[in-house]
């Protein structure tokens, strides 16, 4: 009877392990949110000076009917007179390492620019589909290629990414579309506000143009 249950929770763990990964950035790593993520913090700086602060984190890959999906979040504070524009066609994952496989390229599914005012903080909830056969659990590192414009000047950055086995699923369950998800302070500016193009408090992240949409596509190369 104790060898059937313990068969039984082994497989379920089996189960649970293929369907979500979780993820820490390797660098800049100063914070993290409420709900525990690490933050990569990095100073936005152009031709000009600088113009703002981006914090980078990922609340991880999860099961999506018969694909996955990978969750990248970014909070910026535009310390600036201008507007920060982000562009999702700039933004890509770039490499995804599956096993000894490595993927190229991936787009976010969002297709629209976005723009956070000046004084204001903003975040962008980027979601990218994962090739069919692909299974969350499978992917153990990342790389996220992103971009960020202030009117004449821009910023540009690469932010690794590795899975995180501290992290378990029992205390932290993925919430869709809920910012730090309900383990967040009442005072925290994002807390409960995590989806795309949400306008925050002192005018924040707002939609400002369309973008023809694109298809999921990616790359593959084999080491």
């Amino acid at each position: 009877m104790r060898y059937s249950l313990l068969l039984c929770a082994t497989v379920l763990a089996v189960g649970c392990a293929e369907n979500r990964q979780y993820f820490r950035p390797t660098e800049h790593v100063y914070g993290q949110t409420m709900q525990g993520h690490p933050e990569a913090i990095y100073s936005l700086t152009g031709q000009l000076g600088p113009f703002g602060e981006a914090k980078v984190w990922s609340s991880g890959a999860f099961r999506e009917g018969d694909g996955a999906l990978l969750h990248v979040r970014l909070d910026l504070h535009n310390t600036s007179g201008a507007p920060i524009l982000i562009h999702p066609d700039r933004i890509r994952l770039d490499p995804v390492r599956i096993g000894n496989t490595l993927l190229h390229d991936i787009p976010p599914v969002e297709r629209q620019a976005l723009a956070v005012a000046p004084g204001a903080f903003g975040r962008v909830s980027l979601t990218f589909a994962l090739p069919p056969g692909v299974r969350a659990g499978e992917v153990s590192a990342f790389g996220l290629r992103w971009s960020v414009t202030n009117g004449p000047q821009s910023y540009a950055q690469h932010t690794p990414f590795l899975e995180d086995h501290g992290r378990y699923a029992s205390r932290y369950s993925p919430v869709y579309g809920f910012g730090y998800g309900y383990f967040c302070s009442p005072y925290d500016p994002f807390c409960g506000r995590g989806y795309y193009g949400y306008g925050y408090p002192y005018g924040g992240a707002v939609i400002v143009a369309p973008i023809e949409p694109a298809r999921p596509r990616a790359t593959i190369r084999v080491r």
